[in-house]
This record gives structure tokens, sequence and C-alpha cells, in this order.
């Protein structure tokens, strides 16, 4: 009698809160590229026209969403997938601080919704990169497991 072994079954959580606040970066790209003048709507966009025009703006964010994108994309077909994911998500937690701090305006609004909704965005990629800096160390594991110890050959009557 012949003995399988099988690869290690490893737990990943989804993936849904990256792709989230990925998918948010790009639609607040989208709106400020579209035509017309959103920092022409209210005061609290004085301060991010002040930091760089509304065009570099969509730029700088849209690019921080196609590289997360592209990160989420090749997750699990390359080992240090995780790691890229980590980096991606704690770049985007600095983007949505960053972004939360400009839409904070004291003498404006006490707490607006954009300054609300910017800070909520980075707790959540605060923790999308600790819960891909966890993935690093399991894939790490993982393919130590399998390198040390790779599974058996499948018996002929089961071989494609």
């Amino acid at each position: 009698m012949r003995s399988i072994r099988s690869l290690p079954t490893v737990f990943t959580p989804s993936r849904a809160l990256e792709w989230h606040c990925a998918g948010t970066d790009a639609l607040l790209a989208l709106v400020l590229a579209l035509p017309g003048k959103t920092f022409a709507t209210g005061a609290v966009w004085d301060r991010f026209a002040a930091v760089m025009p509304e065009n570099d703006w969509a730029m700088l964010i849209g690019a921080v969403a196609v590289v997360r994108i592209a990160a989420l994309a090749i997750n699990g077909h390359w080992r240090r997938t995780p790691l890229l994911r980590a980096l991606t998500a704690a770049m985007g937690a600095g983007l949505h601080a960053y972004l939360a701090t400009l839409f904070y305006v004291p003498s404006v609004e006490a707490f607006g919704t954009g300054a609300a909704f910017s800070a909520a965005l980075a707790i959540s990629d605060i923790r999308s990169a600790f819960k891909a800096g966890r993935d690093i160390v399991v894939a790490g594991r993982v393919f130590e497991m399998m390198r040390s110890a790779p599974p058996a050959p499948l018996p002929r009557s089961f071989a494609p």
C-alpha cells in the first residue's frame, strides 16, 4: 500500500478589504481626472490645490491604485507577493492619512466627511498591511515545508 502526502493547507483571509481600498483609490483618481474642477467646489479643496494641481493628484492617486491592483491580481502567483501587498497597503495607508490631514480644516468644519472617510481608509490599509505582513511569514513556512518535503508522486491510476 502506498501513502500519499498532501500539500499543507494554508488559511488565507479574504483580500476584500485590500481590493476595496484599491478600488476606492481608483475611483477617487477617476473623479479627479474627469472634466470639471473638483477643487473649485469648496474651501476644503484649497489645501489640495496648494500642494499640487488637480490633474497631478489624479495621476498620483491613480498610480497608487494601479500598483495596488496589480499586486492583488498577481497574488499567489509569485512567492514574494505578500511583501508586495504589504508595501502597497502601507503606501495606501500613508496616502489616506495624508488625505485625511488635508481634508481636516478646523476653521471650516470640525471633522468633515472627507477626513472621516480618509481616516477610515488609512486604518483599513494599516490592517491590510499587517495581514499581508503576517502572510509573509506563513508563505515562507509553506514554501520551506514544500522544499524540505515535496509531495509524493501520484500513483499511475490517478495520473492524468
